[in-house]
């Protein structure tokens, strides 16, 4: 089934998809930038440890995608922004991910790492700012031991179901 493309305009997030929907525009977007691995800090790494980063940030957006009321703008256009700001071999910092949002028409950016201490612990440290203002929302931490494979996904998803609890209170009257 061919899509057709999403156009936002500042005017209220339209979208060409929006004659589908009985002509109600979409909700705002959300860009969610890849969690980055850091194993700078780890006694051991190994092979597997990169995919534990892509399984959470899998995670991340689904759980997001399932909170309804937020449009999730598609990873491989926020990789594609991400990449070009990052050709001069800086990492996407705060002010780099606020360019890429405001470039993909987004309301709010999250991005986060995360950090390999041992093969038992882990940190997911990740944060949802208002693209507009450049105001952070949310910054959490989360501390994750044993199963990493398991446990940095769940720890995603909670991050997610706070990220909808936050967005939500910010769109209250």
């Amino acid at each position: 089934m061919r899509r057709a493309p999403l156009l936002l305009l500042a005017s209220g997030f339209v979208t060409s998809l929006a004659a589908q929907t009985g002509g109600a525009p979409l909700p705002p977007a959300i860009a969610v930038l890849d969690l980055r691995f850091d194993g700078e800090h780890a006694n051991v790494l190994e092979p597997g440890d990169t995919a534990v980063a892509r399984a959470a940030t899998s995670a991340l957006l689904a759980s997001l995608r399932a909170a309804g009321g937020i449009a999730v703008t598609d990873s491989g256009r926020v990789a594609a922004a991400v990449a070009a700001e990052e050709a001069g071999g800086n990492d996407c910092d705060h002010a780099c991910a606020l360019r890429v949002g405001r470039a993909l028409g987004a309301r709010w950016i999250v991005k986060g790492r995360l950090m390999k201490t041992s093969n038992l612990v882990w940190l997911l440290a990740a944060e949802l700012s208002d693209v507009a203002t450049g105001r952070l929302l949310l910054a959490d931490s989360y501390e994750i031991k044993g199963d990493a494979t398991r446990m940095a996904p769940a720890g995603a998803h909670v991050f997610a179901q706070r990220i909808a609890r936050a967005i939500a209170a910010q769109e209250k009257p």
